[in-house]
């Protein structure tokens, strides 16, 4: 797990390696075990190290046999022994024994159509000299984030988008498009960012970079299968259970990977619980596990996680934290993160991280299993929007904000429930702001088409259930949840796995019924009955939690005075942005208990937190606020 950076030039100037070294050293965290720079007339390649795989080898950027074809490659190739093997047995003379070293000669066999052949997470970029050609690629389900800024006859790329602004000809202008889907979805669809001009390569694509321009190509979608093929080919639960079990065995398997230690997050939820469970049973090392949680939160998961390590006889550890420094972290993770804090739960994660990395380097995770196998509770309800539907418009509303605070997912579910078409109400059902109240804080916004939409668009034919999941698994899962995953465990140089998201898992899970997924109301179905196998009923069977804080008490209380200062302030970093008195409205109505707008105002907040420190303040203060985060909280 590393950070790559790079600029190539085909018709002008030689790229400066300085700029290069400059986005490096706004990664660090993501290599601190060493750097790399290549550099010729054309191109300048940057590579900093978290050496997981060929400790003492590897070293990027790495080349082949007559230094013809570089590469800068971050992740990790599942299968590279067995592509390793098969190279050697055509000729290919491999100097190293890390997987790094297989894409260089992969692509000397295959050109780009090297990606079909890989199993992994992974971002990297390939310069082939003798061509004049720079070819980038995407792992399929975007575990790992990649990003790139195009003018004239300068290309850049780099893992983490602050990196761009070590180059002087980049200018980071809000992107309003990009705000106005933040609102919706607390993180930006790809290919935008928040930034006007970087963009993000979309999971499973690739680009190539010639001469002659520009070329994006899609080498992977989710296969999706109509109703009727998936009942008529489906065999039967126990079959099927058996499989999945099988796929996902095999997933934590490559996944163990290692010439470091290697452990794993245990929230006391279902899906790590069942990580946990696997380890365990595939490698003869006690398996370190690592969980956290606050004092006085409002639920604590921390005795589920234990009884799971207790079971299994894991080398437990636990952070308890407390709240009265967790805005201390906003500003810190936010540089960290190059975006808003999507979740509360951003801050524990990336404390949770630093903690465990004084034992390991590797850490496993149960994300993507709920877009899988339809995990919350929008997958058991939304066929009931057409009855939902039938109620009078202006009942429906009153209902929706007439609800109070604890009853919060009820109004959600009335909410987007209550939306006709397809497209809104599936944006709606994580999104903090309705259509109305993003254009009262955006009255001079556009007509910016829904996101969403691309991907029903995509998914037609395919079953109701089937369309949700694919939809998420193209905007939630990769923009948010991944990129969280990334940058939290990243920032305190930590390489995060996730077995779920085996492409070929992914496949399989896409090719089953959806009764199999959501059975009547219970939700994860098939997870469920293999994690009762493994785990105690305690844990299988109890109501998703989540990591919950007093949020709305906080902003009430201890947090009130900062929220007012970061949002409504006149000429303030959030008030260049929105419409101030709607944002003030807001804040008076949360502040007086009319209304419990906790997830609007971190959305906000976290808004505000990143355009001060990546559009209004000067880059050097902002740099500055990362070191201070480092060794502060290390």
């Amino acid at each position: 797990m590393c950070g790559i950076a790079g600029i190539v030039n085909l018709i002008g100037r030689p790229p400066d390696r300085g700029i290069v070294q400059g986005m490096l050293d706004v990664m660090r965290h993501r290599g601190p075990d060493g750097e790399g720079i290549y550099r010729d007339p054309q191109a300048a390649l940057g590579h900093v190290r978290l050496s997981i795989i060929d400790v003492a080898g590897s070293r990027q950027p790495l080349c082949n046999e007559d230094e013809t074809i570089w590469v800068t490659f971050n992740g990790e190739i599942y299968n590279y022994r067995e592509l390793r093997d098969e190279l050697q047995g055509r000729g290919h003379r491999l100097q190293t024994q890390g997987d790094t070293e297989t894409l260089v000669h992969l692509y000397e066999e295959c050109g780009p159509q090297m990606v079909d052949r890989l199993i992994g997470m992974f971002a990297f970029a390939i310069w082939d000299k003798k061509r004049r050609q720079l070819f980038l690629a995407r792992d399929r389900l975007g575990i790992k984030p990649l990003y790139y800024w195009r003018r004239g006859g300068e290309f850049v790329f780099a893992s983490e988008s602050k990196a761009f602004l070590e180059h002087p000809q980049i200018t980071p202008r809000p992107n309003r498009a990009g705000i106005w889907n933040y609102l919706t979805y607390r993180s930006v669809p790809s290919p935008a960012t928040l930034l006007e001009d970087i963009l993000k390569v979309r999971p499973g694509h690739c680009l190539t970079l010639t001469e002659q321009g520009l070329s994006t190509r899609c080498y992977w979608d989710i296969p999706l299968r109509s109703p009727q093929a998936i009942a008529r080919e489906a065999p039967g639960l126990e079959q099927i259970q058996e499989q999945v079990e099988a796929r996902l065995r095999t997933a934590v398997q490559r996944r163990l990977i290692s010439d470091v230690p290697v452990g794993a997050f245990l929230s006391g939820g279902v899906d790590s619980s069942l990580i946990v469970a696997l380890m365990t049973t595939l490698t003869a090392a006690q398996v370190r596990t690592y969980s956290v949680g606050f004092h006085h939160a409002p639920a604590s998961e921390l005795p589920y996680a234990g009884l799971v390590a207790r079971q299994y006889h894991t080398d437990h550890h636990e952070l308890v934290l407390e709240e009265d420094g967790f805005a201390d972290h906003l500003e810190k993770l936010t540089w960290i993160r190059d975006s808003p804090l999507s979740e509360p739960a951003d801050v524990p994660l990336y404390l949770l991280s630093q903690m465990a990395r004084r034992d390991v380097k590797v850490l496993l995770s149960g994300e993507g299993s709920d877009e899988l196998f339809g995990g919350y509770p929008k997958y058991a309800y939304d066929r009931f929007a057409p009855l939902v539907g039938l109620l009078p418009g202006g009942l429906n509303r009153f209902m929706s904000e007439a609800l109070p605070g604890r009853l919060r997912r009820m109004e959600v579910a009335l909410r987007s429930l209550g939306q006709p078409q397809r497209a809104a109400r599936w944006a709606q059902w994580f999104a903090p702001f309705t259509s109305r109240e993003k254009a009262i804080l955006m009255p001079d916004h556009e007509a910016w088409p829904n996101p969403t939409q691309e991907y029903i668009e995509r998914a037609d034919g395919a079953g109701a259930l089937d369309a949700m999941l694919y939809t998420d698994c193209k905007l939630w899962l990769p923009d948010n949840l991944l990129d969280r995953g990334d940058r939290m465990t990243m920032g305190a140089s930590i390489e995060g796995r996730v077995p779920f998201l085996d492409h070929e898992l992914v496949e399989y899970a896409f090719s089953l019924p959806p009764r199999v997924k959501v059975h009547g109301f219970t939700r994860k179905y098939l997870i469920k009955r293999i994690a009762a196998k493994y785990l105690p009923r305690s844990i299988v069977h109890r109501p998703k939690v989540g990591f919950r804080l007093p949020l709305t008490q906080w902003f009430r209380g201890r947090l009130r005075d900062m929220c007012y200062d970061r949002i409504c302030a006149a000429h303030g970093p959030l008030t260049s942005l929105l419409d101030g008195g709607a944002l003030r409205r807001l804040l008076d109505d949360h502040s007086s208990g009319r209304k419990d707008n906790w997830l609007q105002i971190w959305t906000l907040l976290g808004l505000s937190i990143w355009n001060e420190l990546f559009c209004r303040r000067p880059i050097s203060a902002a740099k500055a606020c990362f070191s201070v985060t480092r060794r502060s909280v290390a």
